[in-house]
């Protein structure tokens, strides 16, 4: 590879319900927003973790005008990984998160779930030891 410096910087999400999706981010993980964008076509919101301001990010993106915000099928849930699965799994749940997925240790010390958000996001969250 070349001296090329490739970081992931954000992962966009398009939702219908703009205060429902803050609601549960917020919520559920403790994301924060950093910068809103309002602007004619659609409303945006960048988020990231309290201890994560340099991202990766989470955008919210709500556009005003009447779309299918349907999605394709070539994606898989969004990643997390945290210190404590059952907190967090409960956290997102007491935020309106579904789970889909029982907590499952899938190696030696590797612990998994998954769940949607109220919008139909889907969730990984992964405990690696402890």
């Amino acid at each position: 590879m070349s001296d090329n410096s490739i970081r992931l910087a954000f992962i966009k999400l398009n939702v219908e319900d703009m205060e429902g999706a803050l609601a549960f981010w917020r919520s559920a993980f403790g994301f924060e927003v950093r910068q809103t964008y309002d602007e004619p076509t659609f409303l945006e919101h960048i988020m990231n973790l309290p201890d994560q301001p340099e991202g990766p990010s989470l955008m919210l993106v709500k556009p005003k005008a009447a779309m299918d915000m349907s999605g394709g099928g070539g994606h898989g849930p969004i990643g997390l990984t945290c210190s404590d699965i059952v907190t967090t799994l409960e956290s997102a749940l007491a935020a309106g998160g579904t789970k889909t997925m029982d907590i499952t240790e899938v190696a030696p010390g590797i612990r998994v779930c998954l769940l949607t958000s109220p919008q139909g996001h889907e969730i990984e969250l992964v405990q690696a030891g402890g």
